[in-house]
């Protein structure tokens, strides 16, 4: 992308169309004065050598050199330049929630997109601090390492969405131990994290993590996202509904984001839709202790003015050695050709020179990677990638340096989506890249792709041993997860069962209890009536023996309280059951 440094002086077109205005006036005035002297045929005739287009065609080329002037003046920067050296500054852990709760459009277009513009805005501001990235849910995940690349952070910042965490939900508190274990060693006194959700909490205690934040020599922020009235969540063209069918409604949670920053000794902002909340936050880290680090950092932007101030010479020349007078032999004079080729040479030679540079950039970084020495061919690929973005040899090459280098998440990032293209221009490099596609998909313990990387790369060499090979190890480690993932599934149904189980035996307990007690109400009953016998045998021998209807009632009255309080048992134990294996909230 390009940038303007000074756009102001772009105004400068302006005055093109008006000084094409001017001249066709000063064209008209001065037929008119012809017209007043003589007859217009007869004076051309007594001046030919007078030019009639030529002064249109110097207009042009002055108007050509005043645009490429104005834009030089405007500086347009492209990309970034590699620089290494110490820069002084603090480690900034930002964790961005990506749960479906920032999802809800409380600011335009959502909460994560404008968080996500936020932050990006930050990394244009940083100067000379690093930079990490965590992305959490019902789960926490390092998106992007401490860096002082700050291109690159944005790269991986534009590839967030909600999906980017499988298990949904909000975990704060494992977001912040996260963070806290993504600092490096060097920093021990100038560490921030910049908490962004919406402060609804599912999982665990985010204050304790604070607190040990603390301990490790970080400070907590918390930027508030949302409004306490709350907001539906759009899912799939619908509203997100909880398990009873009900709209979920997620609102911002003040209150603990409060007491984090505060056991955190950091701050709480509420995030706004013009003034996001993170200036104050900065100003606030911008108070810590500094810290001298030794990095490659993409340090300013690549200045272009040059080129544009080259070609507006060129055209200056040009209608410089115009010749005022008619020329038969030659429209620029005799000196015509030589500009012509000056002329040329100056224009194309910033897009040779361009185009040399990319590969020279290649070229180095291939000679260090040969070497073993990734790191600087990393270096190298980038500057090719600065010189032409769009280049697949050095994206491919910038690939397999960070894969050498164990960065297989950036790894990832520069080997998307160059299969196709790399099909069309070598079968043969394609092969390569899906066999280190492949590889790098191992790394990743990502055991599916790498089997289809490597079954790609088959269909283009379908001789190479060693993709067979690798191939062949990615197959069985996919059993080898498979396999655990069924045993882990076996081993929970198993522990299903048990508890099924365990639960009839208590149910069975409870009816055994029941029963005993119904039996010795029964035998209670039994003696009684045996008493009333004996005594009605003794009064009147001949009378036979009977049940009152009130102690008929009472019977009938303990066993359905005891059958009551036995079912009332076995649907909480089943309630709780259900409830064990159900996750309350995905949002």
């Amino acid at each position: 992308m390009i940038y303007l440094a000074q756009g102001g002086y772009l105004l400068l077109i302006l005055l093109i169309p008006l000084m094409f205005t001017a001249y066709w006036l000063m064209r008209r005035l001065r037929k008119r004065r012809i017209a007043r002297f003589g007859d217009p045929e007869l004076v051309a005739r007594l001046t030919p050598e007078v030019p009639r287009r030529k002064g249109w065609m110097k207009l042009t080329l002055l108007s050509i050199a005043l645009l490429f002037l104005a834009i030089g003046m405007a500086r347009p920067q492209l990309g970034a330049i590699l620089k290494e050296k110490e820069i002084k500054g603090a480690e900034i852990m930002v964790v961005l929630d990506v749960s479906n709760s920032m999802l809800a459009e409380d600011y335009s277009p959502n909460r994560l997109e404008r968080a996500k513009l936020a932050i990006s805005k930050l990394v244009d501001e940083l100067q000379g601090d690093r930079i990490g990235l965590i992305i959490f849910a019902g789960e926490s995940f390092v998106q992007l390492p401490i860096t002082s690349d700050y291109v690159s952070a944005k790269i991986f910042l534009n590839s967030i969405t909600t999906e980017s965490v499988p298990v949904q939900g909000t975990a704060l508190g494992e977001a912040i131990r996260t963070a806290i274990r993504g600092f490096t060693s060097e920093s021990e006194h100038s560490r921030a994290i910049i908490l962004i959700t919406d402060g609804e909490n599912h999982e665990d205690d985010p204050v304790a993590a604070a607190r040990d934040a603390v301990d490790m020599g970080a400070r907590v922020f918390c930027i508030g996202v949302g409004s306490p009235e709350g907001k539906p969540i759009p899912m799939d063209g619908d509203l997100l509904k909880d398990k009873d069918g009900n709209i979920v409604v997620t609102r911002l949670d003040e209150q603990t984001l409060r007491d984090i920053a505060s056991a955190g000794e950091g701050l709480y902002v509420r995030a706004g839709n013009t003034e996001f909340g993170l200036n104050p936050v900065i100003d606030e880290i911008r108070t810590l202790q500094d810290k001298e680090f030794q990095s490659v950092v993409f340090e300013e932007f690549d200045e272009q003015y040059m080129y544009f101030f080259a070609i507006a010479l060129v055209f200056l020349l040009l209608e410089f050695f115009m010749s005022d007078t008619r020329n038969r032999r030659s429209l620029f004079g005799r000196s015509g050709k030589t500009l012509a080729v000056l002329a040329a040479v100056m224009v194309l030679s910033p897009a040779v020179l361009s185009a040399q540079s990319d590969r020279s950039e290649v070229r180095a970084g291939n000679r260090d990677f040969k070497k073993g020495m990734y790191r600087e061919a990393e270096i190298d690929y980038k500057r090719a990638l600065i010189a032409d973005s769009a280049s697949v040899t050095a994206k491919y090459n910038l690939g397999n340096a960070l894969y050498k280098a164990e960065s297989y998440n950036e790894a990832e990032l520069y080997f998307k989506d160059l299969g196709d293209t790399l099909k069309n221009l070598s079968p043969s490099k394609a092969s390569d890249y899906f066999h280190n596609s492949g590889n790098l998909a191992l790394k990743q313990k990502k055991y599916q792709e790498a089997v289809e990387a490597f079954k790609e790369s088959l269909r283009l060499e379908p001789d190479n041993f060693e993709t067979k090979s690798n191939l062949a190890y990615a197959q069985k480690m996919l059993r080898d997860q498979q396999q655990n993932q069924q045993s882990q599934n076996q081993q929970q149904q198993q522990q299903d069962q048990n508890q099924d189980q365990n639960q009839q035996n208590q149910d069975q307990n409870q009816n055994n209890d029941q029963q005993n007690d119904q039996n010795q109400d029964q035998n209670q009953n039994n003696d009684q009536n045996q008493d009333q016998q004996n005594q009605d045998q003794q009064q009147q021998p001949q009378a036979q023996p009977q049940i009152s209807p009130q102690a008929a009632q009472q019977m009938l009255q303990a066993i359905e309280d005891k059958e009551k309080q036995t079912q009332d048992k076995v649907k909480k134990a089943k309630a709780l059951k259900e409830k064990s294996k159900e996750k309350e909230k995905n949002w």
